[in-house]
């Protein structure tokens, strides 16, 4: 005769053997698709101007990657919760997936070949997450290749080249020998190096490039700071107190209208935009309001990367 405590632990054994049996299943089910697919993936933002950065990426990738499939991902979680709650200006044109999200779906719809595009600027904590679900995915879907091309200032290569493109983009304040002033995001990451290499190889080529953040190290320390570089700037003797600023990001979203560009007069001296403290400095401001994925020539760089990606599969 079976105890009711016989019975309990006969059922709780079933119940095992039955999830590891479904957990089984599960595995035989999937099956590693015969496709290629292309992912890029970007912070993303809720303002307008970026959407049609992101349709110029889009046709660009296209083009020099005909008749493949090209999706969306984004990862700033923050963005994305604003957009799908509909707070954004204007929504993204795309699917509101996180890469995680993208990848299960691209695997669900058959694709065993993904190469993902990482549209960030430096290597620094948005990428190191995006590697972390790329082999998170690789454990998931297995048999899935996947590959990743690096983000814009990985190499030296590629900052000497986003250097002589920059130096092209702003050839009329370079002629004149007007400062030109480029605002990146920052990060606490290590590779906050990056912006040090970029102003050094920029400096090479015009000795009045500045490249600040809106955050990181180098903010932090006060030399890649608005403050820090007003103070440089003070030390030039220029003739005429005229400066050109511009976003060192991959879009014109929120940092570039309200960190660097913000004109309200209203904010606290601490909190002012690199506008309002140049202008308080005396200097004469001109916005050059265009992101990296605004210029041809940069995203060809972006692009050769994800053909390496590709090479890979």
């Amino acid at each position: 005769m079976f105890s009711i405590k016989n019975v309990i632990l006969t059922l709780s054994a079933a119940a095992l053997l039955f999830t590891s049996c479904s957990k089984d299943d599960d595995k035989d089910d999937f099956k590693v698709g015969d496709k290629d697919g292309i992912l890029l993936v970007t912070f993303g933002s809720t303002f307008e101007a970026p959407q049609t950065t992101f349709e110029t990426i889009d046709k660009t990738a296209k083009a020099k990657f005909a008749g493949e499939e090209i999706r969306w991902a984004y990862t700033s979680d923050d963005i994305l919760n604003k957009l799908r709650k509909g707070l954004g200006e204007n929504g993204l044109k795309k699917d509101n997936d996180t890469p995680k999200e993208a990848l299960k779906k691209m695997t669900e719809d058959g694709y065993g070949k993904i190469a993902i595009q990482s549209l960030h600027v430096i290597p620094g904590e948005e990428y190191d997450d995006l590697i972390e679900t790329i082999h998170e995915a690789k454990s998931l879907y297995n048999g899935v290749e996947i590959e990743v091309g690096a983000p814009l200032l990985n190499s030296k290569a590629d900052i000497a080249a986003v250097a002589k493109v920059l130096a092209v983009k702003f050839a009329a304040q370079v002629k004149s020998g007007e400062p030109i002033l480029l605002m990146g995001h920052g990060t606490p990451h290590h590779n906050d190096a990056k912006y040090d290499e970029l102003d050094a190889e920029l400096k090479k080529i015009y000795s009045n490039f500045f490249v600040g953040t809106v955050e990181g190290i180098g903010f932090d320390k006060g030399s890649a700071s608005i403050d820090g570089i007003i103070t440089k700037l003070g030390k030039l003797g220029l003739d005429k107190k005229n400066v050109t600023i511009s976003p060192l990001m991959s879009i014109v979203g929120d940092h570039a209208n309200n960190d660097m560009n913000a004109n309200t007069g209203e904010s606290k001296p601490e909190d002012q935009s690199w506008r309002e403290k140049l202008v308080a400095a005396g200097y004469t401001v001109n916005s050059v309001m265009k992101g990296l994925g605004d210029y041809d020539e940069i995203n060809a760089i972006w692009l050769s990367h994800l053909k390496e990606a590709e090479a890979k599969l």
